[in-house]
């Protein structure tokens, strides 16, 4: 809890910073889709015809922030803060045939600062770039390897608490008189192992996530400038 209170007088100060700066601040909002998949995989069982491989799984996200328009240029910052599902499927395959899988769903609560960078046109494409801290709501699935465990098992208690990341991405707005409709696809990249490797991930001992999100939002407030 302490981490989201900073979190969030981090952000205003930022906002509060933005007025003598000469930024203009748009409200947006926005839900999509998820596909995230681990990077990493536990260790060999011993038998050589076994192997296993990281599976997208699909999921869902919503948010909303602020876009801080510098006036006269094509760039502005968005800080926003979403809730996301990501996660994995492992599969399991003995030569080429699929004998099974273990599924996994991350849950965070994810703030971004993001550099957006496009055209000033009535349908305006352009490119994102930032950070990702995502803070770790939930962990849940199958505990790999024995003792067996069950199916939807909590994995939080040996996860991290926290998965800084990456964000690069693009999208495309069509701009309203004060409404603007926009698409776009991200791409997040976490940089932290979040497996303890202990407890009920102690055959997993390496888990970086990875995930691909596509949403739809809008943004309101534009002024013409």
């Amino acid at each position: 809890m302490r981490r989201e209170i900073f979190l969030l007088v981090l952000v205003l100060g930022l906002v509060a910073a933005a007025h003598p700066a000469g930024l203009q601040a748009d409200f947006r909002a926005w839900g999509g889709l998820t596909s995230g998949r681990y990077q990493g995989l536990p260790p060999p069982v011993g038998i050589p015809e076994l192997r296993y491989q990281n599976a997208w799984r699909t999921g869902f996200g919503l948010g909303a922030g602020l876009e801080l328009r510098v006036p006269r240029a094509p760039l502005s910052l968005i800080l926003g803060l979403g809730y996301l599902q990501k996660g994995s499927e492992l599969e399991i395959y003995y030569l080429d045939t699929k004998t099974g899988s273990y599924l996994y769903r991350l849950g965070t609560l994810s703030q971004t600062g993001l550099v957006k960078i496009g055209l000033d046109t009535k349908i305006a494409p352009y490119l994102l770039a930032g950070y990702e801290l995502a803070f770790i709501l939930s962990n849940r699935g199958q505990p790999f390897g024995p003792p067996p465990g069950g199916w939807d098992t909590d994995l939080k208690p040996d996860t991290r608490k926290l998965d800084p990341g990456l964000v690069a991405g693009v999208g495309l707005e069509f701009k309203l008189e004060k409404i603007s409709p926009f698409i776009e696809i991200c791409y997040f990249h976490g940089l932290s192992n979040l497996s303890l490797g202990k407890g009920t991930l102690e055959y997993y001992e390496t888990i970086k996530s990875r995930a691909l999100i596509l949403s739809a939002g809008l943004k309101f407030g534009r002024k013409k400038t």
